[in-house]
C-alpha cells in the first residue's frame, strides 16, 4: 500500500515499518468486521464496516508533524516592544509599540462545586 516516494531516500527499513503497520491495521479492521458478523450477523458486519468508515472520515488522513527550523542572521524583531517602521514600495508604514497591559487573572471569584 505504501508508495516508495513516502519513504526517505534509500530508507528501506522505514518502508518496511510502514508496510508492517498498514498490514496490522488492515488485520485489525478485518477482525472488527468479523467480530460484528459473529455477534449480529450480516447487519453487525455492515455496522462495524460503517463505523470504521465514519472513523476514517472524522479523523481524516494522518498528518506528519515535522519540526521546522529557521535560521537567521540576528534576533527576531520584537513588534510589541519596538513597533514597526518599514517602506513598502513608495509607501512608508509606521506602527507604534503596543501599550503594555497587566494580565487579567481569574480565580478569586470562581465558584467551587
Amino acid at each position: 500500500m505504501t508508495n516508495e516516494l513516502d519513504a526517505p531516500a534509500g530508507d528501506t527499513a522505514y518502508a518496511a515499518m510502514i508496510s508492517d503497520h498498514e498490514e496490522r491495521l488492515a488485520e485489525a479492521r478485518m477482525n472488527s468486521i468479523a467480530a460484528g458478523r459473529r455477534k449480529a450477523g450480516l447487519a453487525g458486519a455492515a455496522m462495524a464496516g460503517a463505523m470504521l468508515a465514519v472513523s476514517d472520515i472524522l479523523d481524516g488522513p494522518k498528518k506528519d508533524r515535522v519540526a521546522v527550523t529557521v535560521e537567521s542572521s540576528g534576533d527576531p524583531h520584537d513588534l510589541e516592544r519596538d513597533g514597526v517602521d518599514l517602506t513598502v514600495g513608495e509607501v512608508d508604514v509606521h506602527a507604534p509599540a503596543l501599550e503594555r497591559l497587566e494580565p487579567v487573572v481569574h480565580g478569586s471569584n470562581r465558584r467551587r462545586r
